[in-house]
């Protein structure tokens, strides 16, 4: 991962944050043809690595959600664990194996938040123009050596949960890919790069991501953990 920030001379007219955005929607699959989904489920796998890059734990999920939003799906841990959250019809529900948990008012609020933060990742760039965020254009830069269009985004704290972090997005500059993402949650500052796109749906999808933790000088710490998504399945809504 290399990243060299710099700043363009603006001889050329440019972009606007929201001109980036739909072009990347555009490049993504299109934002109309994302409002017709019903159901999106997936094969996520996620490698955790200490700061010495020693693996801490492997987990591996098929999560769904249905009706085009996160308050609808499922999340099912595949392997020793056997878990599965859901929110079915309004109705929260966990087990573990065979049994159901019984849920404090905390576990449905953990629950919720699970579901919401598995959909913001995978719903990008859709859910930047579906949800409150706004988006400034800070800068051009140079990521693996290419141009890439950086994009900051804000949140109103009483709607998305997502608010307390602050995130950044970098936009490939001919592809107008997400390319990567930054995102300050206290204490901690990652760089999660998507290495590898899946285009098996008409959607481009992530396939391979990789989450490093930064220094606070922006300086790369070490690697906590790698994604890897397959099995994607999309069904559209009936017209």
């Amino acid at each position: 991962m290399i990243v060299v920030s710099c700043l363009f001379s603006c001889q050329k007219t440019q972009l606007t944050a929201t001109q980036i955005l739909s072009r990347s929607l555009e490049a993504h699959g299109g934002i109309e043809l994302w409002q017709k989904v019903d159901t999106l489920s997936f094969t996520k796998k996620t490698i955790l690595y200490n700061e010495y890059g020693v693996e801490e734990k492997e987990l591996t999920q098929h999560q769904s959600f249905y009706g085009g939003n996160f308050i609808n799906g499922e999340i099912i841990s595949i392997g020793a664990d056997k878990s599965r959250i859901s929110i079915l019809g309004g109705i929260y529900s966990k087990s573990i194996g065979d049994s159901l948990t019984f849920l404090t008012n905390d576990d449905v609020a953990l629950i919720k938040k699970s579901f919401r933060s598995a959909y913001y990742v995978i719903s990008q760039p859709f859910n930047l123009r579906e949800s409150d965020a706004l988006l400034t254009y800070k800068k051009d830069t140079i990521l693996n050596g290419e141009k890439t269009f950086v994009v900051d985004v804000s949140y109103k704290e009483n709607q998305n949960s997502n608010a307390s972090d602050q995130w950044t997005y970098f936009f490939n500059a001919k592809t107008f890919l997400i390319v990567a993402a930054k995102v300050f949650h206290s204490p901690t500052i990652s760089f999660i790069e998507n290495i590898k796109f899946n285009k098996e749906t008409p959607f481009a999808f992530n396939a391979e991501r990789e989450s490093i933790f930064l220094n606070k000088d922006g300086s790369k710490d070490y690697l906590r953990a790698s994604y890897l998504y397959s099995n994607y399945k999309v069904v559209f809504k009936n017209k």
